[in-house]
């Protein structure tokens, strides 16, 4: 039972060395104007999407390089969409590769994130994003919205990546904590590709 995230955190540590050991590696880190969260969540996913054989190295190097460019842009992107584009082009095909390659990795976490479809038919939480500008700018590049918000003791945090959605909670539980001192209960939500899609474009006013 706890072989999977003893894998999980072998196969970061070696994506993280890969990044340290060469300065033109495909995995070099993004920008300084671009938070560090991002970074670490970039390497995660392409770890796992390589460990459980959704990618290549050469798939990865490719979408890595759209998402980072796209991040320094100020403009939102992710890899299981990039992965799915790759594989599928922007067909009718797109929606089914989205769920394949989300499925798998959420299926790869100690905790699977609870699917939701209708979620995206929730109101975003403006008051949160308002008043916290620095979580407003994390979730727009990662493309993970919020939900719902109840005054921010429990939070539902959406995407088609779980391990953005991962990155994102334990960033929110951190600095919510440290601000409030209360510690939230925060809930990981997985979307299929056009409900995440519609809740991104009244998020974020960004077509995916």
């Amino acid at each position: 039972m706890n072989a999977e995230p003893q894998r999980d955190e072998e196969a970061v540590a070696e994506m993280e060395a890969v990044e340290v050991s060469a300065q033109d590696s495909q995995f070099s880190a993004v920008s300084q104007e671009v938070p560090i969260e991002l970074e670490h969540a970039l390497i995660r996913t392409l770890a796992m999407l390589q460990q459980h054989n959704l990618a290549s190295a050469e798939d990865c190097s490719q979408v890595a390089a759209k998402v980072r460019r796209s991040w320094e842009q100020g403009i939102g992107a992710d890899p299981v969409i990039g992965l799915a584009r790759l594989r599928a082009g922007g067909g009718d095909m797109l929606d089914a590769s989205v769920e394949m390659i989300s499925s798998k990795m959420a299926h790869s976490l100690p905790s699977v994130p609870t699917r939701i479809p209708f979620a995206a038919r929730l109101i975003p939480p403006s008051a949160l994003y308002e008043k916290n500008p620095e979580i407003q700018t994390l979730c727009k590049l990662m493309l993970v919205p919020i939900a719902y918000a109840e005054d921010l003791d429990v939070l539902g945090i959406t995407s088609i990546n779980p391990y953005f959605a991962d990155a994102v909670s334990a960033y929110l539980t951190e600095n919510l904590k440290k601000e409030t001192g209360i510690q939230p209960i925060i809930h990981n939500i997985r979307l299929d590709y056009v409900g995440w899609a519609k809740m991104c474009q009244k998020h974020f006013r960004q077509d995916v």
